[in-house]
């Protein structure tokens, strides 16, 4: 044993395993969320708060939709410094419920917040990957996204699995039945999908001077996430928009040059995007969508399109939306000459006071 050698983990190898990471949550998430139950209780809440930044931040959104389905209750997503400086903390009681998003259980605002949150007598839950890192202690319970070892400093198998574990965790407080067991099969599928187009892809946007990321509803929380991994590796300007907020002014800055990637699952507003797709198509020559299957017969594609998995609940689809961008964002980084696991400033967490350092500085890439 003493002479195999283990290879370095790297963001590529993360997102090829989150159809295995998904399974793993499958398999355990009945024992994590029965232990938070059993510290926390099921409420009545009046009150559900899903607070994170980051990665994090983007899993809550998703989550959000789960907890407004299930629940009567105020349903909110707090970034750290608006709920610690601006929230009227006074409002907390024991029907408040926090669930503190940090899968490193070292975001030092997240963890301040519970610790807030615990003081005015609300119940407080880290979700994390980490239990065992310094987060570990500010909440009364934990809920374990069995993310598994994630030493990169991009999250990717981090985003799915804290959502898949957090949709289960809300359907089980609800008395809900979820299955999410077909999800690492549509993940595959969205992997082979991806495969098959990437090389192009990621060739096209390797000029990309910047980018605009369309998508709403649920998959606002792919969207964001999709953008957060160029910034962090290709580092161009992105946008996100939902389908109804880019037409109220940000159309203006379409030009011929502008690189646009609209994400359509088979919700409500399906009929919303494709005229905007159509109005795009006319005005830009670097418009791609990432679409369901048979999408692109319902209406002309000019550009490139990734077909993914369609049929099931809209909730269901950031888990797999996100796959081709998280593989865009790290294949144009690798072109551009730069790994994406390496942060660009690996002491800015330490200098800046925003997250206990690990073990190991895996920023350094």
């Amino acid at each position: 044993m003493g002479g195999i050698h283990r290879m370095k983990q790297t963001m590529k190898s993360c997102i090829l395993e989150q159809p295995d990471t998904i399974r793993r949550v499958c398999q355990n998430a009945e024992k994590v969320c029965d232990s938070v139950y059993s510290i926390v209780g099921k409420g009545p809440f009046d009150k559900i708060y899903l607070i994170g930044s980051g990665t994090s931040l983007h899993a809550a959104i998703a989550a959000k939709y789960a907890f407004t389905k299930w629940f009567d209750a105020e349903v909110q997503v707090f970034t750290p410094f608006d709920f610690l400086y601006y929230y009227p903390h006074y409002r907390l009681d024991e029907k408040t419920l926090i669930l503190g998003i940090s899968q490193t259980a070292r975001s030092i605002g997240t963890i301040h917040c519970l610790e807030k949150g615990r003081e005015y007598g609300a119940r407080t839950v880290m979700v994390t990957a980490e239990p065992d890192n310094p987060g570990g202690k500010s909440a009364e319970a934990i809920l374990d996204t069995c993310t598994g070892e994630e030493l990169v400093g991009a999250k990717t198998k981090g985003f799915t699995s804290t959502i898949a574990m957090l949709y289960l965790y809300a359907a089980g407080l609800a008395g809900k039945e979820l299955d999410i067991s077909l999800v690492p099969k549509w993940m595959e599928q969205s992997l082979r999908c991806t495969s098959e187009e990437i090389e192009g892809f990621a060739e096209e946007y390797k000029s990309a001077p910047s980018v605009t990321i369309i998508g709403g509803g649920a998959l606002t929380a792919a969207a964001k996430e999709g953008a957060l991994k160029v910034l962090e590796g290709v580092r161009i300007p992105v946008e996100v928009y939902d389908v109804e907020e880019y037409m109220h002014g940000p159309y203006h800055c379409l030009e011929k040059w502008s690189y646009l990637i609209f994400l359509v699952n088979e919700g409500p507003g399906v009929e919303r995007i494709k005229r905007m797709i159509q109005f795009a198509q006319e005005h830009s020559d670097h418009v791609t969508v990432i679409g369901y299957e048979g999408f692109e017969k319902e209406i002309e594609i000019k550009g490139r399109f990734i077909s993914l998995p369609g049929g099931m609940d809209e909730l269901l689809t950031p888990l797999f939306y996100i796959i081709p961008l998280q593989w865009l964002a790290n294949d144009v980084t690798e072109k551009k000459g730069r790994h994406p696991e390496q942060s660009r400033y690996p002491e800015f967490h330490k200098m800046l006071g925003s997250k206990y350092m690990p073990k190991v500085n895996y920023y350094q890439g």
